[in-house]
């Protein structure tokens, strides 16, 4: 298989892609929306159709690595949206599958392997692991159970100066990696090995099953593809934003073209646009207030690696319900990005250093831990690195209860019912006549509590609490409790603007 088609940046690509904007025909911008849709589209039948655009050949092979860059180039306009992260995506699925394709054909061949783990190298450091001599280990074991003296055969993985010695071996069986027996001596026979570096593994492996050697960890084929698709898709976010500087003046129709051909795809899931507003502290629930100032060592990986980070983070930037939306997903540009790194991350920091003892000095791998649940990995904050994981969202309070106890300490305001109407379409037939249309029209637009309730009907308390629970009962209204931090902070922070505006 090319190389260029398992990686796209290798330096030979360079002498196809001098053409010129004249010279790109439709076929050009279909094979790039094509070889999407054929991994998309699962009811795809044909399956010849398919392999052109996923495992091209020929002049196919060509038009497959030009468009790539010229759909990069034309989303580098973009760089954050959602297009760009489906594009990086898709495509480091496809390099995936096609270097699971290249192992399996090139396995036997020894410099068809050389030449694919020569192209992979320039994604992901990895390591071939070849099993040792598997008659002189045996012969070394029968000998050392008889007491016989004898050299200790081994096997040198020069690139990081490690001895796979007997003792390794025998740890690595024990860990279901391979089997060494007098029955099962070829070793052509033995799964494919590799060391990558651990780093690069992230959470696609656990660590507590795994073989760590010299910062480096034992993967099989499997995860192997895995951690080359993520950082295939990390290379291609970072190259796309990388050539903003030079597209964002450019008017090339056909860049337009592209990215509303890629935002038909991604027309699933909507970008949440919501303004970033500056962190209101008055209003923060009492469990960050707790988590701000310091914890014990019991509570504090949970309460400053995840809740704090993920609170703190939506607040400052997204600060809205629809982040719990299944079907948005969050939008961040290059500022947001940057007011996570400048602004957010620091008052993280500064809580982990106020715990019992100081959380980063104890446990220094968990600063990684944090930039990872913000999104960047388990790499340092940058622009470049954002999106490489998950951004978290805030957790609920249960979870906050369970994983950190001594931060749930509920006030008045995490007691508070807030009464929400469910069927809406009774608003059409009252007019606010009666005691209890006069209290479900209060809850026209917007969830309230009792006392917002009262204050808006000039109703008798007693008198609301008996419609209240009647309307519960007839599951006309819902009584709701805040059950996440963020959304009492929500509320409360829009209790607050209210409350001023009537001031005024």
């Amino acid at each position: 298989m090319n190389p260029l088609l398992i990686n796209p940046f290798l330096e030979e690509a360079k002498e196809h892609l001098e053409i010129s904007f004249d010279d790109i025909s439709q076929d050009l911008l279909d094979f790039g929306i094509n070889k999407i849709k054929a991994l998309l589209d699962s009811t795809e039948t044909d399956l010849t159709k398919k392999r052109k655009y996923l495992l091209p050949t020929g002049a196919d092979e060509a038009t497959d690595l030009v468009s790539f860059y010229l759909y990069c180039q034309a989303l580098s306009k973009r760089p954050f949206s959602n297009e760009s992260r489906l594009f990086a995506s898709i495509n480091s699925q496809i390099y995936k599958l096609r270097l699971a394709e290249a192992l399996i054909i090139g396995k036997d061949n020894k410099k068809t392997k050389e030449e694919i783990i020569s192209a992979v190298r320039e994604v992901l450091e990895i390591i071939p692991f070849h099993i040792p001599d598997i008659n002189n280990i045996l012969e070394y074991r029968v000998k050392k159970g008889k007491g016989i003296p004898t050299e200790e055969p081994y096997s040198m993985i020069k690139e990081i100066d490690l001895k796979i010695t007997d003792d390794i071996l025998r740890d690595l069986e024990r860990m279901g990696f391979f089997k060494i027996s007098g029955e099962s001596r070829d070793p052509r026979l033995f799964p494919e090995y590799y060391f990558i570096k651990w780093t690069d593994a992230e959470t696609l492996v656990k660590y507590t099953d795994s073989y760590i050697l010299k910062g480096y960890i034992l993967v099989d084929n499997s995860k192997l593809l895995n951690v080359f698709m993520k950082k295939m898709e990390q290379k291609i976010l970072n190259y796309i934003k990388s050539t903003t500087e030079k597209t964002k003046n450019l008017k090339i129709p056909v860049y337009d073209e592209i990215f509303k051909e890629m935002s038909k795809i991604s027309g699933t899931l909507t970008e949440i646009e919501v303004q970033s507003e500056e962190l209101n502290p008055e209003v923060y629930p009492p469990c960050v207030l707790k988590a701000l100032s310091g914890v014990g060592a019991g509570d504090r990986n949970y309460a400053i690696t995840l809740f704090l980070s993920s609170f703190l983070s939506y607040s400052r930037l997204l600060p809205s319900t629809k982040i719990f939306s299944k079907d948005e997903k969050p939008s961040l540009d290059e500022t947001q990005i940057n007011i996570l790194i400048n602004e957010v991350i620091p008052l993280i920091i500064s809580a982990a250093n106020k715990c019992n003892p100081p959380l980063l000095e104890d446990q220094p791998q968990e600063e990684l831990n944090i930039y990872y649940h913000l999104g960047f990995g388990l790499a340092y904050p940058t622009l470049d690195n954002f999106g490489r994981s998950k951004w978290y969202i805030p957790p609920g309070c249960q979870k906050v209860k369970q994983n950190a106890p001594t931060l749930c300490e509920p006030d008045s305001f995490c007691k508070t019912y807030f009464y929400e109407l469910t069927k809406k379409e009774l608003l059409e037939n009252i007019k606010g006549q009666t005691t209890g249309e006069k209290i479900l029209l209060t809850l026209k637009n917007r969830m309230r509590s009792l006392n917002e309730i009262i204050k808006e009907t000039g109703l008798p308390e007693q008198e609301v609490k008996k419609q209240l629970l009647a309307f519960i009962k007839n599951k006309t209204v819902a009584a709701r409790r805040i059950n996440n931090p963020f959304m009492y902070y929500l509320r409360k922070k829009r209790a607050l603007k209210r409350k001023a505006k009537i001031v005024k």
